[in-house]
């Protein structure tokens, strides 16, 4: 009797922890509003030259750009200066794509690129 009562505590206990994974791995969809954008700074450079050049910052951005529905907007890639660029998407990139888009620009596996994000903000109507 007391081995069933263990398997049954056990096989709930695990039940209940399995429930718990799925909901904090799974992908929702984000509630977007109409004319947001987001604003992404991005910190690249490339191992070989040390150098950071609009071309490698558009690569970056076409390997990842899958993660995500959102697109580019005018202008596109922006050289800040130091290495840095701005990225503007639209609509606003929400929490669970940010989440994917965030992980795949800095661990894509572009050869010799290292990336990090500097910043992001959503614009808001």
């Amino acid at each position: 009797m007391k081995r069933a009562v263990v398997v049954v505590v056990a096989v709930a206990a695990l039940a209940a922890g399995l429930d718990v994974l799925a909901d904090l791995t799974q992908d929702r969809a984000d509630r977007i509003p109409r004319g947001s954008r987001s604003e992404i700074v991005l910190d690249v450079r490339h191992r070989a030259t040390g150098d950071a050049e609009v071309r490698t910052a558009q690569g970056l951005w076409g390997a990842c750009q899958g993660t995500v529905w959102q697109q580019l907007t005018e202008p596109g890639v922006v050289e800040l200066g130091d290495g840095r660029f701005l990225l503007t998407t639209a609509p606003a990139i929400g929490e669970h794509a940010w989440r994917r888009l965030q992980g795949c620009l800095e661990d894509a596996t572009v050869d010799r690129v290292r990336a990090e994000v500097v910043s992001k903000r959503n614009l808001m109507p």
